[in-house]
């Protein structure tokens, strides 16, 4: 199941557009999220009110091991992107790396034709310890199974980035164990967790 979605997902560019300027994504996303970056971990505290979780695998099992825990976490990216973006859909696709490393360590721009959108550093730790992050974005053609390829690496702890859509303002964020979810949206984090509690974790705090 990995290595078929990854084949899909390696040959078939078709989904992925033209590189768009790097101050759109930048204005869309700031329009949406001030100077909060499009990290999961720094979302979900920021907007707190607005998050939500799910696990990929039930019992809050962490990496999947055979071709069923594969196809279940598949369907549920495929089925939590359906809810977050729509059945087609035009969104942003957004990975971050170390500005240090960036050629070294993350060839996930060039694969996804991405430019170079914004950087940001984290304030919070001590000026010493202060590294850059710099995003880089391209615009996707959202379809279901269209990016289980991606899906896929991150379920693998390979990859890192989040999806934005900027007509339903919300985030899907996925990680190497699940998905979290950020909408600014009225009443779509509490729909999302009644249709899917079963996805949840049972503590209070959602992790």
């Amino acid at each position: 199941m990995l290595q078929l979605a990854l084949l899909s997902y390696q040959t078939n560019m078709s989904n992925f557009t033209s590189p768009q300027p790097s101050a759109e994504f930048s204005q869309v996303w700031r329009r949406s999220f001030g100077e909060t970056p499009p990290l999961g971990h720094v979302l979900r505290y920021d907007f707190f009110d607005y998050w939500t979780r799910f696990h990929a695998l039930p019992k809050s099992k962490r990496y999947a091991d055979t071709d069923k825990e594969w196809d279940t976490v598949l369907s549920r990216a495929n089925t939590l992107a359906r809810e977050c973006f729509g059945d087609h859909a035009r969104v942003w696709v957004v990975t971050g790396c170390f500005t240090d490393s960036t050629h070294r360590d993350n060839d996930l721009p060039a694969r996804m034709l991405m430019t170079k959108a914004m950087t940001w550093i984290d304030g919070s730790e001590d000026t010493a310890d202060q590294s850059e992050i710099t995003f880089f974005a391209t615009v996707h053609d959202w379809k279901p199974r269209s990016l289980d390829g991606l899906f896929s690496e991150i379920a693998n702890d390979q990859e890192r980035a989040v999806l934005f859509s900027v007509n339903t303002k919300t985030v899907l964020a996925p990680y190497n164990g699940g998905f979290d979810v950020i909408s600014l949206r009225p009443g779509k984090i509490s729909d999302l967790e009644s249709r899917y509690r079963t996805w949840m974790s049972n503590r209070s705090d959602k992790y």
